[in-house]
């Protein structure tokens, strides 16, 4: 791999972000049902009827990063830049 060609070094960086963002937002759903409990949600995140509905919510759409849109997008990812340049 040739660090001179930027377009190379797009889809390792990509599929590198994409697998950083599984973890960070983990971590994010973490502490926040962690402070939740604590002390309720904060004011400026959404809620969607109890605690128990909106950290299920939250906890889906966490899933739907992960295993629908990191795979779909690692998929085109692969499509786009790993072809037979």
């Amino acid at each position: 791999m040739s660090v001179r060609n930027p377009r190379r070094l797009r889809y390792p960086l990509a599929l590198v972000g994409l697998v950083v963002g599984i973890f960070a937002l983990q971590g994010v759903l973490e502490i926040v049902v962690q402070r939740t409990v604590q002390s309720g949600f904060p004011a400026w995140l959404p809620t969607f009827g109890s605690i128990g509905q909106t950290v299920l919510t939250y906890t889906l759409l966490g899933s739907a990063y992960t295993y629908l849109f990191v795979p779909v997008a690692a998929f085109w990812l692969g499509i786009r830049y790993a072809g037979g340049e």
